[in-house]
């Protein structure tokens, strides 16, 4: 006979790795880059753009741009752009905490939630820059990376229920770049600056609750002998430890 224990009865959602994920994209959700006559550094401004970003595997952007080199249909993939993508999970062992531990909120004079210590996760994300120029992907790459030292830190609203909040450290492992094109060295199709980062999550599971003691009774006669039943009862706040009524009770 094979016996099968359930992960959790309870159904519960947090959100915090979509939370996580929205915190990430919104680093990158304002960057602009700016079209100068003659020098690149110096001229004069003539267009300013916004760099759009998407959720979405590179890939995507690459068979649009297959199918259209040149951008010259009505319908395009726009360039400069920018996407990312999760690419897996891994347990970080090295922030392990004590799973017994709890964390407790509630008013203390009727019932109280608490949730057990979180778990620690990793979550890999590769940031993509595409850019039908060098010199596109560098203002874009140059305004990125001063941020990472090599980390920056989110913050998000964990569990709001809760009143937990979490840091996450986002941590920028690499910087690779490609090169693509078709036909002679003249011809440039799109360069492709590709980021990984770690961003350093703790996942949360279930809030439970329960009642908060009010009332304690004890048998703690002067002996067992004489008074074996005597039970004494009191009450009280058990949060601030202030007794608010006490007395001895004849047991039975």
């Amino acid at each position: 006979m094979v016996c099968l224990q359930q992960l959790n009865n309870q159904v519960f959602y947090h959100g915090i790795i979509r939370k996580t994920i929205v915190a990430f994209g919104s680093l990158f959700s304002d960057i602009y880059i700016d079209r100068k006559q003659g020098d690149s550094v110096t001229g004069e401004t003539i267009q300013r753009l916004q760099i759009p970003l998407a959720y979405a595997p590179k890939e995507k952007w690459i068979v649009r741009l297959d199918s259209d080199p040149n951008l010259e249909q009505h319908t395009y993939t726009t360039l400069p752009r920018m996407s990312f993508e999760i690419l897996g999970y891994s347990y970080d062992a090295q922030r392990k905490l004590n799973r017994m531990q709890q964390i407790k909120c509630g008013s203390g004079i009727d019932s109280m939630t608490y949730m057990y210590t979180p778990v620690p996760y990793n979550i890999e994300i590769s940031l993509y820059v595409l850019t039908k120029t060098q010199e596109d992907g560098l203002q874009i790459i140059e305004q990125i990376l001063p941020t990472f030292t090599p980390e920056y830190t989110l913050s998000i609203n964990a569990v709001p229920d809760m009143n937990v909040k979490q840091d996450i450290p986002v941590i920028l492992n690499s910087v690779s770049v490609s090169d693509e094109y078709d036909g002679d060295f003249q011809t440039r199709r799109f360069v492709t600056h590709t980021l990984n980062f770690t961003l350093k999550t703790s996942l949360f599971g279930a809030v439970s609750g329960q009642a908060v003691i009010s009332q304690v009774e004890a048998n703690i006669g002067l002996n067992n002998i004489t008074d074996p039943n005597r039970i004494y009862v009191a009450t009280g706040d058990t949060t601030t430890a202030t007794l608010s009524t006490e007395s001895w009770l004849d047991g039975f």
